[in-house]
Order: C-alpha cells, then structure tokens, then sequence
C-alpha cells in the first residue's frame, strides 16, 4: 500500500465515523441491503452480504478500497435509532393538552413498536 492510499483509506473512515452528523440517513430494504440517503441528494444501496456499495466511490475503485458507506452504515443505524429513542423520550416528557397527547401517544407508541421491531439490532426484520 503506498502513502496516498493509506491517506485515502484513512479519510474514508474518518468520514465513514461521522454519516449521521453529516446528514445522512438510512432505511432498511431488505435482510441484506440498505438504502444510504445523504442530505445532498445522494442515495446509494449497501449491500452487507456483498460488502458492496452503489456509490461513485466504491464504483470507480471496483471495490479495491471500501468506502465510507459500507464502513459506516452499522454506526449509521445504530445512532439513527438512539436519535429517534431520544426524540420519543422528549415528546413524552412534554405537558400537552389532552387532544395532542392523544396524537402524541399514537407516536411514541408508533416509534415504539419500529424500534422493538428491530430489536436494537442492526438487520432488518
């Protein structure tokens, strides 16, 4: 491996470590495949089975080197679903009226059932 590689792999999970803070979002296809959405626009399929991602950079380095993606896609979910947990424990701890309770328990209990879905496990159902 040379010097410019090294760097590139090294700022490839640097970035792979940060997916959430820098916008991006996932979505579960199926058992094996996820669907990575930037805030940008860009939305590429990661397949875990494979290690293989449909993103520019996997594409042009014909998975010779991973890309941020496939490094990152289990942080991703993971802190995906503790930002939703914590939005529901938020919600619950708000005085509201009783009507937008009502709204507010069909959420949390919506949430609720997705994540207990999931199982706190990072594959799909």
């Amino acid at each position: 491996m040379t010097l410019d590689e090294a760097r590139l792999l090294a700022n490839v999970n640097e970035r792979a470590q940060r997916l959430y803070e820098d916008g991006y979002r996932i979505r579960c296809l199926d058992a094996h495949r996820y669907l990575v959405r930037s805030d940008h626009g860009g939305t590429y399929t990661v397949d875990r089975e494979a290690d293989t991602c449909s993103c520019p950079f996997f594409e042009k380095h014909g998975g010779r080197y991973p890309c941020k993606h496939t490094l990152g896609w289990k942080k991703l979910l993971l802190t995906q679903r503790a930002a939703i947990q914590a939005l529901s424990a938020r919600w619950e701890s708000v005085p509201l009226e009783n009507g937008i309770r009502q709204v507010q328990e069909g959420i949390v209990e919506a949430i609720s059932a997705q994540i207990q879905k999931h199982g706190g496990s990072p594959s799909c159902p």
